[in-house]
C-alpha cells in the first residue's frame, strides 16, 4: 500500500487475534468519594482488614450507602479498549457495559440489605472472559429495623393487650367495689343523721347553762387579783369556750343539712385578719412549745369574704396542727396570691405532726369520720367535724380544699378561694311603659338635686378600682363621692374640690396616706378637713403613727360599713361645729409682692432656667441656692405664688415646654427631654392639666 513515505508491506498471515480471557481484579474501594484504606476507621468500623480483591466482602453502616467499587484486568494488549460489564445481585439482575476507559462503578441511597457485585471483562478483540469476579456487600439496618427492634415491637404490642385487659377488669373491679361503697356510704348517712338528731337537741340544751357559766367566769377574772386562782380560772375558761365552740360547729351541722348555709360577704382585708387569728394560738403555742410562723407573700389583699366562715376555716385548720403536732414541733401558716384566668387566694396550714396516711386523706374531710391511726405516743380525740365544716365552708366560697404530705413528716392542708369582690348593680334602661313614669319624675329633677348638693362630699382616696366602686356605692346614699387613684393625684384635687371629709387608704404609690395626711393639716386651707385613714395595718405603732400626724380617725380593714358611717358623719358634724367656733381671720384681699420678693423669684426662676434640662433638680437644690431652708422655701413661695417649690420648678419648665412647641420645630418628645422631663408619658400628663390639651394638640394649634 503506498504511503507518504513510500510503500507499506505486511503479511496478512502474520495477523492473530487476542484470543487471552481477561480476568477482572477488584483494586480499591472509595467512601463518599475518599479513598477507603486497609484497617483504618470509618464511622467507628474497620471497613477493609485486608486488600479488596483478598477480602471479597465489605460491611457498611445504613448511612455509608453511597460508594464506588474500582476493578482493573490482566489484560495488557491494548488495555484502554479493555470493556467491563457489571450487575450488583439483589438491585439489578441483567448486566450493564460501562465505557471502555471505564473501570469504576458507582452506587448510592442503597437500602439496608447484602447484594453482590460481579464484573467481567471483554478485551480489545471482543473476547469476554469466563470467570466472574465478585465482591459481596453488606449495609446493615438502622437499629429499629433490626430483629431485636422487632422482638421489641412484638412484646410492646403483646404486654398493651395484657394491660388493657388488666384495666378492663379493673374497671369493673372498681365499678363493683363503688357500688359497696355507695352502699356502705348510705348506712353512715343513716347513721349520722341519728348522731345529728341527738346532738342537735342536747346542742340546744347545753348552749343557755355554759352562758351562764361563761359569763360570771369573766366577771371573776377580772375582779380576782389572785395569780393562782386566776389561772384556774383562765382554764375553766379556756375550756368552756372550747365547749361552747363544739355545741356551735354541731349547730352550724344541723343548720347547714336544714336550711343550707349562706354566706355573709363584705369587703375587707383578708392578709391581716388571718393574722390576726393566727395571733390568737400565740398562748396555746408557747403552752405546746410548739412554734408559729406566719407568712404572706402579698402585704395585703381586699376581696369579698364571709369574716365568720373563714375564721373558723383558719381556726379549725389552725386547731387540727396543734391538736397533732407534739412538742417541739413546728405550724406554718402561709397566704399567696395566684395569677390565672381568675386570681385565687391560697392559705396553706403545714404542721410536723403525725402525718395523715393515704386512706385517711381520702376520708377526712367526711362527717364524724376520725382517724384510727392518729399518733403512738399522743392519741388525741376529737368530734370529727372539724375538718368537714372547713370543707362545707370552702365550697360555699367557691374553693377547694385539699392535704398533702408534708416535707419530711407532717401534713400541708391547701385551701384555695377565688379572689371576688362585691358587686355594684348597674341600672337598667326604662322600658317604654315606664316613659310617662319617669317623664313624671324628671319633674322633680331640680328638688333631687339641691338635696343631693345638701349631702357632704367625700373624697374616696385608694388604688384599687374595686375598693373605691364597693365605697362610691356603699356612700352614695349618705355622701357625694369623688374618688383619687394615689395621694398626688387627691393633693391636685383637694384644694379646688374642698371635701368635707377625706377618707384615704395608706398603701398607695407615688404618696401614701401618711404622706397625704402631713400636706392636708399643714396646708391653711385645708387642715379643718377631718382625715380618716382606712388600712389593713393593726399594729399599735401604725395606729400611733397615722394619729400622730394629724389624722382625725383610724380605721382598721374588715370594717364594719355601719360603724364607718356613723364615725364619717361625726366627724363632719364636729368639723361644721368647729368651724362656727373658729374666729374669723381677717386676710388682705390681694398680695403686694415686695421688692425682696420680686428678687427672690427673680433668682429662683433664672436658676430653675438655667438648669432647666436636668431631671434631677430638686427642692433641696433651689432652697441652697437661695440661701434658705427647704420649709422656709415652701413657706415663701406658697405665699407670693400659690405654688409649692415642686409646682413651681414643674410650671416653668411646662411654660417653656410651650414656648418650644409655639417656635422651634422639634417634636413633643424632644422638647420633653430639653425641658427636664425622663418619660414623655408624665410630661403629656402635666402638660394637658396646665394648658387643657395635650402638648400635640397645642402644637398645631399655636404652631401654625
Amino acid at each position: 500500500m503506498g504511503g507518504m513515505y513510500g510503500l507499506n508491506t505486511f503479511r496478512p498471515e502474520n495477523i492473530k487475534y487476542n484470543r487471552t480471557l481477561p480476568k477482572v481484579m477488584f483494586t480499591g474501594f472509595q467512601l463518599f468519594n475518599e479513598e477507603v484504606e486497609v484497617g483504618k476507621e470509618y464511622g467507628g468500623r474497620v471497613l477493609l482488614r485486608e486488600s479488596l480483591n483478598k477480602a471479597r466482602e465489605v460491611k457498611l453502616d445504613y448511612k455509608q450507602n453511597v460508594f464506588t467499587v474500582l476493578f482493573a484486568s490482566d489484560n495488557y494488549v491494548l488495555p484502554e479498549k479493555t470493556q467491563y460489564l457489571y450487575k450488583l445481585e439483589g438491585f439489578n439482575e441483567d448486566w450493564m457495559a460501562g465505557a471502555a476507559d471505564m473501570h469504576r462503578v458507582t452506587y448510592t441511597n442503597l437500602a439496608p440489605g447484602t447484594y453482590t457485585l460481579k464484573v467481567k471483562a471483554i478485551n480489545s478483540d471482543g473476547f469476554a472472559g469466563t470467570e466472574e469476579s465478585s465482591l459481596k456487600i453488606v449495609i446493615l439496618p438502622p437499629f429499629w429495623m433490626t430483629p431485636w427492634a422487632y422482638v421489641l415491637y412484638a412484646m410492646l404490642l403483646i404486654g398493651t393487650l395484657l394491660l388493657a385487659r388488666n384495666a378492663v377488669l379493673r374497671r369493673e373491679r372498681n365499678k363493683f367495689r363503688i357500688q359497696q361503697m355507695e352502699r356502705e356510704a348510705e348506712r353512715n348517712e343513716e347513721v349520722n343523721q341519728m348522731k345529728f338528731r341527738f346532738f342537735t337537741n342536747v346542742s340546744h340544751e347545753l348552749r343557755t347553762p355554759l352562758t351562764l357559766i361563761i359569763s360570771p367566769l369573766e366577771g371573776m377574772m377580772k375582779e380576782t387579783h389572785d395569780e393562782r386562782k386566776q389561772e384556774q380560772l383562765k382554764l375553766m375558761h379556756r375550756n368552756a369556750l372550747r365547749l361552747l365552740n363544739l355545741v356551735n360547729q354541731l349547730l352550724d351541722f344541723r343548720k347547714n343539712e336544714v336550711a343550707g348555709l349562706h354566706l355573709n360577704l363584705s369587703e375587707g382585708e383578708v392578709v391581716s385578719y388571718v393574722h390576726s387569728i393566727c395571733n390568737s394560738f400565740l398562748m396555746l403555742s408557747e403552752k405546746k412549745n410548739v412554734h408559729l410562723t406566719f407568712f404572706s407573700a402579698i402585704e395585703s389583699l381586699n376581696m369579698s369574704f364571709d369574716e365568720d366562715k373563714i375564721g373558723k376555716i383558719v381556726m379549725n385548720l389552725l386547731s387540727n396542727a396543734f391538736k397533732f403536732t407534739p412538742d417541739g414541733g413546728r405550724v406554718d401558716v402561709s397566704l399567696e396570691l395566684i395569677k390565672g384566668t381568675t386570681e385565687t387566694l391560697e392559705i396553706k396550714v403545714s404542721d410536723t405532726g403525725v402525718g395523715i396516711s393515704d386512706f385517711d386523706k381520702e376520708r377526712i374531710f367526711e362527717r364524724f369520720y376520725q382517724s384510727e391511726r392518729i399518733g403512738d405516743s399522743n392519741p388525741s380525740t376529737g368530734s370529727g367535724i372539724g375538718l368537714s365544716l372547713v370543707r362545707d365552708y370552702v365550697t360555699l366560697h367557691g374553693g377547694v380544699v385539699r392535704v398533702f404530705d408534708n416535707v419530711g413528716t407532717g401534713s400541708v392542708f391547701v385551701v384555695d378561694i377565688p379572689v371576688k369582690h362585691s358587686v355594684v348593680n348597674v341600672a337598667t334602661p326604662l322600658s317604654e311603659e315606664a316613659a310617662e313614669e319617669d317623664a313624671v319624675a324628671l319633674a322633680s329633677v331640680e328638688e333631687l338635686n339641691e338635696e343631693e348638693r345638701k349631702k357632704p362630699l367625700a373624697l374616696i382616696v385608694d388604688d384599687n378600682e374595686d375598693f373605691v366602686s364597693f365605697m362610691r356605692y356603699t356612700l352614695s346614699l349618705y355622701f357625694r363621692i369623688e374618688s383619687a387613684g394615689n395621694g398626688k393625684i387627691a393633693w391636685q384635687m383637694i384644694p379646688e374640690l374642698m371635701p368635707d371629709i377625706i377618707v384615704c387608704d395608706v398603701m398607695m404609690p407615688e404618696m401614701d396616706g401618711n404622706e397625704l395626711c402631713r400636706w392636708v393639716k399643714a396646708d391653711k386651707r385645708t387642715s379643718n378637713i377631718p382625715f380618716v385613714l382606712l388600712t389593713a395595718k393593726q399594729s399599735v405603732e401604725n395606729k400611733v403613727e397615722g394619729l400622730t400626724i394629724g389624722a382625725d380617725d383610724y380605721v382598721t380593714k374588715p370594717f364594719n360599713m355601719e360603724v364607718l358611717i356613723l364615725r364619717m358623719r361625726k366627724l363632719i358634724d364636729l368639723s361644721s361645729k368647729n368651724k362656727l367656733r373658729t374666729r374669723i381671720d381677717p386676710e388682705p384681699s390681694e398680695i403686694v409682692i415686695t421688692s425682696m420678693d420680686e428678687k427672690l423669684i427673680e433668682n429662683a426662676i433664672k436658676y430653675v432656667e438655667t438648669h432647666i434640662a436636668r431631671p434631677d433638680l430638686s427642692v433641696e437644690e433651689l432652697s441652697h441656692e437661695l440661701g434658705m431652708s427647704r420649709v422656709h422655701l415652701y413657706k415663701k413661695l406658697l405665699q407670693i405664688t400659690g405654688k409649692t417649690p415642686i409646682e413651681f420648678i414643674r410650671i416653668i419648665r411646662l411654660k417653656r415646654a410651650a414656648q418650644l412647641l409655639r417656635e422651634s420645630q422639634q417634636n413633643v418628645s424632644e422638647v420633653a427631654y430639653q425641658v427636664g422631663f425622663n418619660n414623655p408619658k408624665y410630661f403629656s400628663k402635666y402638660f394637658k392639666d396646665e394648658f387643657g390639651v395635650l402638648p400635640s394638640v397645642y402644637q398645631e394649634k399655636e404652631g401654625k
